[in-house]
């Protein structure tokens, strides 16, 4: 009989990919961002007052990465991370053979109605086969583990077609003694198998980098049985209800899935999780000021969180549409700053890009130290690759998905000062495409715009002008 800290698994293609393939992995900061919507500083004047440089933030509070996450922790791990990260959840791929989609509704002006556009966001190709999946996870898990401190913790999120493997993976990474918990999610919706029992709840496995690791109970609400004869008349006089609640076990039915098309937190992307959920693991397995991860990010639900609950953050993704749409959340939060970051990507300028067009700049004198400047957008044309999913009836303010200024441009990283997002889900003609603001006095201006439109695509041009 094996030692239980021998037990392996064991496929022809084991340790192939065990470290990336580039020699020097390249990286670039893109933006940084202090979410500031011109939305919230509009008056009767249309008129947006710049924030003085003494409150904008200077550091970030989280970084969001674009680019393979293989790369990437190898980038941190070789730039300080190293042991530095108390919470790292992953909600990865799950051997589903599904294409996931975006979709969004985009309103017809000509007919008053709304179109649909689906947009691909990732496959999640189980035709590759069970060796393939292995080959992919198995690098990434074991880098995770060098990322995590020693009071760290890591939280894989599966569900029935892949957990019983990783979970080996786990216990030969980070040894069986090191499993905390294996959580079952509960979750309702209808389906229409007639074949076998609706499959209704996902597994996350719960794995510490030492006994040292960070541990918050967490509670729930007692039953309204519980609470109306309470534990003494079974228990005995020692025994009381604690003021927080029961105990939290090890399955959760008290969150549900994002099921609602209409709710508030849909942000129509595919395998969102509920805040509650991703909630619970941080308050569980974080302190204030720790820095937590999520490698495979989606729509930016920890980063979310993060921002919320006074924790530092690391997100990655490799979908455009998963970037833009991290983006747009922590933007309309408006908690604190953050940086967009490269990993990995071909970083020289494509030949082929998206038309942007701006307004010729108006300028004039507010008073002795400032004017007022009104920029704005005149036209935009998408990527040519995706000019035959556009309708004659869609106009420029239905393709572009939301727009930032930077104010004083250095040619190198895109400082995002103000940004004009929609203020609600539809695709419609209600974004501005102008917007007037009231700046220090300057002999020379460098003004950049930066546009994210519908299909992931951003764009960017420089307005250069003197007073």
């Amino acid at each position: 009989m094996l030692k239980k800290d021998k037990v392996r698994l064991v496929w022809d293609s084991k340790g192939s990919n065990l470290s990336p393939a580039a020699e020097e992995i390249t990286h670039q900061t893109i933006e940084f961002i202090n979410p500031c919507q011109a939305s919230n500083y509009d008056s009767i004047f249309d008129l947006w007052i710049q924030k003085p440089d003494h409150a904008r933030a200077k550091d970030p509070n989280g970084r969001i990465f674009l680019g393979n996450n293989l790369l990437l922790m190898e980038f941190l791990i070789n730039n300080g991370c190293r042991e530095t990260l108390d919470l790292i959840y992953i909600d990865p791929l799950y051997l589903s053979s599904s294409a996931y989609n975006s979709t969004i509704k985009i309103k017809d002006t000509a007919s008053d109605t709304s179109d649909s556009l689906s947009r691909p966001v990732f496959s999640d190709n189980g035709a590759e086969g069970i060796d393939k999946y292995l080959d992919d996870i198995y690098p990434r898990l074991k880098m995770m583990k060098e990322l995590l401190s020693e009071q760290g913790s890591l939280f894989v999120h599966l569900d029935w077609h892949i957990s019983h493997y990783v979970k080996i993976l786990l216990d030969e990474i980070f040894s069986p003694d090191s499993l905390i918990n294996e959580i079952v999610w509960c979750y309702g919706g209808g389906s229409g198998s007639k074949r076998h029992f609706h499959r209704k709840h996902d597994v996350i496995l719960w794995y510490a980098r030492s006994k040292e690791y960070i541990f918050h109970p967490q509670y729930r609400p007692y039953t309204a049985g519980t609470l109306e004869r309470g534990l003494t008349r079974v228990k005995g006089d020692k025994y009381h209800l604690h003021q927080e609640g029961a105990l939290m076990q090890d399955w959760w039915m008290d969150i549900n899935k994002i099921l609602s098309p209409t709710a508030g937190e849909n942000l129509k992307f595919p395998t969102q999780k509920p805040e509650a959920l991703i909630k619970r693991i941080i308050s569980t397995a974080s302190n204030q000021g720790s820095l937590v991860a999520d490698f495979y990010a989606g729509s930016g639900t920890l980063a979310s969180v993060s921002q919320e609950m006074g924790r530092r953050w690391i997100t990655c993704d490799d979908s455009p549409i998963a970037i833009q749409t991290s983006l747009e959340r922590l933007i309309k939060q408006g908690r604190g700053a953050f940086t967009v970051e490269q990993v990995g990507i071909d970083l020289q300028p494509s030949d082929k890009r998206s038309y942007l067009k701006l307004k010729p700049p108006s300028i004039q004198l507010f008073n002795e130290s400032s004017v007022l400047l009104l920029l704005g957008i005149e036209d935009y044309i998408p990527h040519e690759q995706n000019l035959s999913l556009l309708k004659k009836t869609w106009g420029i303010k239905n393709l572009i998905d939301f727009w930032e200024v930077d104010l004083n441009y250095d040619g190198n990283i895109f400082h995002s000062h103000v940004q004009v997002l929609r203020d609600r889900k539809l695709y419609d003609d209600s974004i501005s495409l102008s917007l007037k603001l009231r700046v220090d006095v300057r002999k020379t201006y460098k003004i950049a715009v930066k546009v994210y439109d519908i299909f992931g695509v951003n764009t960017l041009e420089v307005q250069e002008f003197n007073m």
